[in-house]
């Protein structure tokens, strides 16, 4: 029996010294056969999506309802600037028709002048306050969709850019202007075996460690 598997070894080797003599000597295509198994043998394609955070942010719910909310905070404030600049107005008229009037109606005026100022104020700290916290709450909605949509999807990488959302704004020149200016995509989700900060890091440490300046290549003995 051992005698018969050998010689078939040995009669498969032979098979295939011919055929790769035959291949050497022909011009044409090698083929579909050996093409199929170049196919199974490439490696896995590494899975990227892009996720335009200006529109996903401007197209959800809560975002939408956050900015009715703000229009609500920012309404007061607007009337109380408009009657106090409605006062300025009363005022000048008031100096032009009596000058003898004018230091006591220029007192009024920057009387009112700081009403305006303080009433500014304190519209941006509320909307301040408010925005920065509704926006860490969208942000961080979007990015843990964005993490449980690639993992059901099998996305190893998700980079987050911001564009315009229509046709007009993305050609026009701000938005142009904006691209030119731009930084690179910026990860929001990423696969742990796809980080090679570790890897570098512990580089950097070894040469740190054994008094060598940093190189490119991997040093011999290094950590992996």
């Amino acid at each position: 029996m051992k005698k018969t598997v050998l010689a078939m070894g040995g009669f498969l080797v032979l098979g295939a010294l011919c055929y790769v003599g035959q291949l050497s000597g022909q011009t044409q295509a090698p083929s579909s056969a050996p093409q199929a198994a170049a196919t199974q043998s490439a490696p896995a394609r590494t899975r990227i999506a892009l996720l335009n955070l200006t529109y996903v942010i401007k197209n959800y719910e809560k975002y939408k309802h956050f900015q009715d909310e703000i229009k609500g905070i920012v309404e007061p404030f607007q009337t109380k600037d408009k009657n106090l600049r409605l006062q300025l107005e009363e005022l000048h008229k008031k100096v032009e028709a009596n000058p003898s009037l004018r230091e006591e109606l220029e007192r009024q005026a920057k009387d009112i002048q700081r009403k305006l100022e303080d009433n500014n104020m304190e519209a941006k700290i509320q909307l301040g306050k408010r925005s920065d916290d509704e926006m860490k709450i969208l942000f961080m909605d979007v990015y843990e969709a964005a993490q449980r949509y690639a993992a059901s999807h099998d996305f190893e990488l998700v980079l987050h850019y911001n564009d315009a959302v229509t046709k007009e704004d993305f050609f026009g020149a701000r938005n142009i202007a904006r691209k030119l200016n731009t930084g690179a995509l910026m990860p929001m989700y990423w696969s742990p075996s796809m980080d090679i900060s570790q890897a570098v890091a512990d580089m950097l440490n070894y040469n740190v460690r054994a008094g060598q300046p940093s190189q490119g290549g991997q040093p011999g003995g290094a950590p992996r």
